[in-house]
């Protein structure tokens, strides 16, 4: 079991100026300066280890100190490394050094295996204004930095790394029963990333050692205004930028080629030739937003209450991975990275923000009932069965996610460098990740519906003009006969598509019935979808499947699936 902990994770000073700092009758400022500083994390056990790429040929392997006996000695054969904790020793080999393998302390870096940054100081300011002597219109705004502090997440994907130690001897069932393939143990031996030859060794995962929490940068200028009678409105711009987000790169790519495929290069092409995959969580991605926000609001009056909110909003980042078709990249980024020397490769429109939302919320106490517009006079238990009953409602038109189609990845790779190869070549290994197609015409169809929702001449294999849907791309494979690398991914920019929208109404209808002055029973029923309006799921968005841009499933998120209902009653005291 691992175990740590963070003791001063969080260290941080607000100062802050007066709430309410009146410069005039009609302007407030507040204003304030944050400080924070989080280191990462400690295991007590010792069970972690970190690649630092900054070693040129061989990277450096780190360890805490006094956890050499962790270590596997199988894995560390696997990609030449130096005897521990010294930087030479070990015969080169591929054109590179052994790879040193180093306690925290020779290798210049505190027991979280990461520095951390601890110059993150962070204005906040903000104002409101009357512009009329009254108190019915106000314009507010603002600028402020926030860190995003990242946890156990990022810091578990080191634990078991250089402490792998798993063989996988395979063992057959025939007709007679099973074929026992008894195990030669020695270094190199099974199949599993804890042994194996050079060019083979899979480091997963490592963190930046130059570690700096993500921030974000947020401004906003709003105008509110009440119109009397209980109603009210406000528009808004709201912005923000995002610093440092992490990103998942292969610190192993190959350069860019358009010559001679992946597949065929020598373990010395590689920027680390005697390791096979390094996946590594780097930070410096960053992402925008901007939104045109309109909002109309009623306070109770005459038993009616809503709020309805219209947003129109982008949203780009460049953390996302190449086919990130899920959600927002999390504390981990997103799916791994097209290339690991530029994360650039991947900036377009982010899945979870849809251009278009406009979302209202309801709530109508019926006129009905004794005391009410209708049915005043009606008796007590004509009021019980009838009077007193409440309506709520949620109401949801929104645009669709942006999608990204793509070609899986194991035998194409337009760019050269070994991103979308999967397999053993040439003595080493590769991770096939997905690559991103050419676009080379709109990607709507004309007449767009569940069985056709892309343009299945919208997309292309990179660099292959004539190519077929249906038809393998192979392009960068070096496999007999497949075209060579072009020397880039596909130029299909990542959120390229744009997903079937979503609508929705979900309604309830409650009552409260007193039982005595602190005893009530309540009685309600909700349905979610309660049109029962269909709304399709996302595409299917692989390149080499026959039913590629056709929808097979309905949406599930945003309570969009089909009509659900539920009824209860509630005692409440």
């Amino acid at each position: 079991m691992v175990t740590a902990d963070n003791d001063g994770l969080s260290i941080y000073y607000n100062f802050y100026g007066q709430d309410d700092w009146k410069v005039t009758p009609r302007l407030t400022l507040t204003y304030g300066l944050r400080y924070e500083y989080h280191p990462g994390y400690h295991d007590p056990s010792g069970n972690i280890g970190n690649f630092d790429p900054f070693v040129p040929l061989s990277g450096e392997a780190v360890f805490p100190d006094g956890a050499e006996n962790t270590l596997s000695a199988g894995f560390l054969a696997s990609f030449n490394a130096c005897p521990v904790g010294q930087s030479t020793g070990t015969p080169a080999a591929n054109g590179a050094p052994c790879t040193p393998v180093l306690p925290n302390s020779l290798a210049g870096l505190p027991s979280s295996l990461r520095h951390a940054s601890t110059k993150r100081v962070m204005p906040r300011f903000g104002f409101a204004y009357r512009p009329f002597d009254n108190d019915r219109t106000a314009v507010r705004g603002g600028f402020a930095m926030y860190n995003i502090t990242t946890l156990g997440s990022i810091f578990y994907s080191l634990t078991g790394t250089l402490q792998a130690s798993t063989n996988i001897y395979q063992n057959a069932e025939t007709a007679t029963g099973p074929a026992y393939s008894w195990p030669s143990i020695y270094a190199g031996s099974g199949s599993s990333s804890a042994a194996g030859a050079f060019g083979t060794a899979y480091f997963g995962t490592a963190n930046d050692v130059n570690w700096k929490d993500p921030y974000a940068e947020q401004w906003s200028l709003s105008v509110d205004h009440e119109f009397g009678q209980g109603y009210g409105a406000r528009i808004s711009y709201i912005g923000m930028n995002t610093r440092q987000l992490v990103w998942a790169p292969n610190e192993n790519d190959l350069p860019y080629s358009n010559t001679t495929s992946a597949y065929n290069q020598p373990l010395s092409a590689r920027p680390f030739p005697n390791w096979g995959t390094i996946n590594d969580r780097a930070t410096g991605a960053n992402g925008s937003y901007n939104s045109m926000q309109l909002e109309v609001t009623h306070r109770d009056v005459h038993g009616l209450t809503f709020d309805s909110a219209y947003t129109y909003a982008k949203s780009l980042a460049d953390n996302q991975g190449p086919n990130n078709n899920s959600g927002f990249a999390g504390e981990n980024g997103g799916a791994r990275t097209s290339y690991g020397r530029s994360h650039f490769v991947d900036y377009g429109n982010v899945y979870g923000t849809r251009r278009n939302r406009w979302s209202t919320t309801a709530v109508y106490a019926l006129p009905v009932g004794r005391g009410r517009q209708f049915g005043g006079n009606m008796s007590r238990w004509a009021d019980l069965a009838v009077g007193g009953w409440q309506l709520s409602s949620i109401f949801l038109w929104q645009g669709g996610p942006y999608l990204t189609p793509y070609f899986p990845g194991g035998s194409v790779d337009p760019s050269g460098t070994g991103s979308g190869l999967s397999g053993n070549f040439q003595g080493g290994t590769y991770p096939g990740r997905a690559q991103k197609p050419d676009q080379v015409a709109s990607a709507k169809p004309q007449s767009q519906g569940r069985n056709n929702w892309i343009n299945l001449g919208g997309f292309t294999c990179p660099g292959v003009p004539n190519w077929q849907f249906g038809d393998t791309c192979n392009v960068g494979s070096g496999q007999a006969g497949a075209p060579a690398p072009i020397g880039r991914f596909g130029n299909a920019q990542v959120g390229s598509l744009v997903g079937p929208g979503t609508v929705n109404l979900s309604s309830g209808l409650s009552k409260s019935f007193a039982i005595t002055e602190g005893i009530h029973l309540r009685a309600e029923g909700t349905f979610t979808n309660i049109l029962n309006h269909t709304n399709l799921g996302d595409p299917n968005l692989n390149m080499t499947s026959s039913s590629f841009g056709i929808i097979t499933s309905p949406r599930g998120s945003d309570f969009a699936s089909a009509r659900n209902g539920q009824v209860s009653m509630r005692l409440e005291f």
